[in-house]
């Protein structure tokens, strides 16, 4: 079968500067021999494509879930990423932001613990509540395995479901927590916590 609109002989492909750019970074013409039914796309050897690596995109993950389960909310977006909670406090308010922090028990399965932002855990409670050995913060690549999201970012919800929720966090109507990226918080109507993840509800924050 031919193809009328390449000619039976090498010709080089008529090209923009942006496709030669990526085609060819040393400027050599890259060309197409049709041979019975082949084609064959002839490359320069000195030189390689660069792919350029699309970054995933945890925010829209994050408001595409939050979507199916009908689910409120409103994501703030920052020009960098949100480390403390007093870059947070620029834009929002202190008391209502809370954090999704990744533990890891003894028996190696994860564990989601929520809490006011300005709250620590206490290690000892959890032990005690959950009846396991030991517990620890999870490493960020656990926190990725596990939860979906990257340190920074983790919102309440996401694939852990051995969730803990200390009940401090109710005492808002509405709740701000991590969005997905780390430059993003999303706003939730604390009551959709309590419904769509039904979380052991627990005081272990010091």
């Amino acid at each position: 079968m031919g193809y009328p609109n390449l000619s039976k002989t090498k010709e080089a492909i008529p090209r923009s500067p942006r496709q030669a750019g990526e085609l060819a970074p040393d400027n050599r013409k890259v060309e197409i021999t049709e041979r019975s039914d082949r084609i064959s796309f002839h490359t320069p050897t000195i030189g390689r494509l660069e792919l350029s690596q699309t970054k995933p995109n945890y925010s829209e993950t994050l408001r595409t879930t939050l979507v199916s389960k009908g689910i409120w909310h409103r994501f703030i977006e920052f020009d960098e990423p949100v480390r403390t909670v007093e870059e947070a406090a620029r834009k929002v308010s202190a008391d209502r932001i809370i954090k999704s922090i990744v533990l890891v028990g003894s028996d190696q399965k994860p564990i989601l613990a929520i809490l006011p932002a300005r709250n620590k855990i206490s290690y000892k409670k959890i032990k005690t509540l959950l009846k396991v050995k030991d517990v620890r913060l999870a490493q960020p690549d656990e926190v990725l395995e596990h939860s979906g999201y990257p340190v920074g970012g983790v919102p309440p919800f996401n694939k852990i479901n051995r969730i803990l929720l200390d009940p401090t966090v109710q005492r808002n109507a509405r709740s701000i927590a991590g969005g997905g990226d780390p430059d993003k918080l999303v706003e939730l109507e604390t009551r959709d916590l309590l419904e769509f993840l039904d979380p052991i509800i627990a005081d272990f924050s010091v």
